[in-house]
């Protein structure tokens, strides 16, 4: 074979060996077939904050608390509870629930009154009516116990949230836990407000009101970590704004257990717990029902 001939092979093999290679480079780019053929993801399953609550809530699509910020008003000579509630603008008996007084009429001059959503200490008129001068107070029978002259009184001490006077029997369901009712049911201001607002230090034990199943543990708008339980004789208990929930969909729980702990999730302006109850889905005053 003359040397032209055996270049002509030489430049031949060349070109096959590219050509191969240019092959086996865009087989290896090809997706396999099984990503190929391959459906698309299903839809993610949704959480907690989308998922169908077994009772209605309120009205309102966000549900939001009031701020359990407050003074505390000394009562002075001639002061009456009536009156003071007059003078900040609440009710009577919203005044005398927060700070556990069962007999108005036995309230002394130096008793310490937590006065709920009040953003400074306000003059109460004399009984007669007669105007008080600007910025000045009527002079106190003698300074709060504790305390002496000059020094602002301490911050009232917080009372187990329990209605004055015991129920009789067993009451149906127990406190969940113990803080300061500052919040009642009832309507406040043309809003609906379906349970009571009672205020906690941040971690501390919710209980279960009852024995009972868990119905909803989870996040649900305005109201935060949420959990509700249903128990006997159709009813439903409802605990919001909790910084942790310790029980899950499912679980029985005895009267007492710990089942969240209280926090300031949701809407809200501080750690507190609502605690709601229904009668099937009808919304009933707690308090009816607590001892």
């Amino acid at each position: 074979m003359t040397s032209a001939g055996r270049a002509a092979l030489g430049a031949v093999a060349r070109a096959t060996l590219v050509l191969a290679a240019v092959a086996i480079a865009l087989a290896a780019c090809a997706p396999p077939p099984s990503l190929a053929s391959r459906s698309p993801a299903a839809p993610a399953a949704p959480t907690s904050a989308t998922r169908a609550l077994p009772v209605p809530l309120e009205g309102t699509p966000h549900h939001e608390e009031p701020g359990h910020a407050g003074v505390v008003h000394v009562v002075r000579r001639g002061e009456t509870v009536y009156r003071i509630a007059r003078s900040y603008g609440v009710d009577a008996a919203d005044l005398m629930e927060t700070n556990g007084i069962s007999d108005p009429s036995a309230v002394a001059a130096g008793t310490e009154l937590f006065v709920a959503g009040a953003s400074r200490v306000v003059d109460v008129p004399p009984s007669d009516g007669a105007a008080v001068a600007p910025g000045r107070a009527a002079e106190p029978l003698g300074p709060a116990p504790g305390t002496s002259r000059g020094e602002p009184p301490p911050a009232p001490t917080p009372r187990p949230a329990t209605p004055p006077g015991p129920g009789d029997g067993v009451a149906p369901l127990a406190w969940p836990l113990k803080g300061v009712l500052y919040g009642r049911y009832g309507v406040r201001a043309g809003q609906r407000h379906d349970g009571i607002d009672i205020a906690a230090p941040e971690g501390a034990p919710v209980g279960a009101a009852a024995d009972g199943v868990v119905i909803f543990a989870g996040d649900q708008a305005g109201y935060g970590a949420l959990v509700i339980l249903k128990h006997a004789n159709d009813l439903v208990t409802l605990y919001a704004h909790n910084s942790r929930v310790l029980v899950k969909d499912g679980q029985r729980v005895s009267r007492g257990d710990p089942i969240a702990r209280v926090g300031q999730t949701g809407r809200t302006t501080g750690p507190h717990l609502h605690f709601e109850v229904r009668q099937g889905t009808r919304p009933r005053n707690p308090l009816l029902f607590l001892p």
